[in-house]
C-alpha cells in the first residue's frame, strides 16, 4: 500500500501525537489527578508527538492505532503522575477516564487516517505519475580550461614548511 510523501506522513503522525497527548492530559485532570507545571505538560506532549512520528512509514490501522494511543495514554499518565505535586485520585475513575479517552481517540483518528489517505490517493491518481524530461535539441557544451604545465604551477607555490628545527 503506497503512502503519501514524507511531509504528509509526518503531519499525520504529529496530529496523532498531539491529540493523544492532549486527551491524556484532559483525561488525567478530569479524574482529579494533579497536573505539573504547564511547561512540563507541553514538553511531555511534544515528546509523545515526536515518539509517534516514528510510525509514519506505515498506515495506522485500528489495531496499530489502539496500541499507539493506549501506550501513549499509559506513558502520559505515568509521567504526569510522577511529575505532579498532588496525586490523590480515585483509581477506578482514572482508569475509566483514560479508557474513554483512548477509545475516543482511536475511533476519531482511525476514521481521520482513512479519510486523509483516501483523499491523498485520489489526488495522486489525478496528478501525472512521472515527469518526462524534455528532449535535447543541441549538444551540451561545457567550457574547460586549457591545460597548464605542472612545472609553472609548482613554481608559483612558495612553501616555508619543513621538518621541525630540533629534528634537523
Amino acid at each position: 500500500m503506497t503512502l503519501p510523501t514524507a511531509p504528509l506522513r509526518r503531519a499525520r503522525c504529529a496530529a496523532v501525537g498531539v491529540v493523544n497527548g492532549t486527551l491524556a492530559v484532559l483525561a488525567h485532570s478530569s479524574a482529579d489527578g494533579g497536573l505539573p507545571d504547564s511547561g512540563l505538560v507541553f514538553s511531555l506532549v511534544a515528546l509523545l508527538t515526536w515518539a509517534t512520528t516514528g510510525f509514519a512509514r506505515r498506515e495506522l490501522t485500528a489495531g496499530r492505532m489502539l496500541v499507539l494511543i493506549g501506550g501513549g495514554q499509559l506513558a502520559m499518565h505515568l509521567m504526569v503522575s510522577l511529575a505532579a505535586s498532588r496525586h490523590e485520585h480515585d483509581p477506578s475513575r482514572m482508569v475509566a477516564s483514560h479508557v474513554v479517552a483512548t477509545a475516543l481517540a482511536v475511533i476519531v483518528l482511525t476514521v481521520a487516517e482513512r479519510t486523509v489517505l483516501a483523499l491523498a490517493r485520489a489526488v495522486a491518481s489525478v496528478l501525472p505519475s512521472k515527469l518526462t524530461p524534455l528532449p535535447a535539441t543541441a549538444p551540451l557544451v561545457v567550457a574547460t580550461p586549457s591545460r597548464v604545465p605542472a612545472l609553472i604551477v609548482f613554481l608559483d607555490v612558495l612553501s616555508w614548511r619543513g621538518p621541525p628545527a630540533e629534528q634537523v
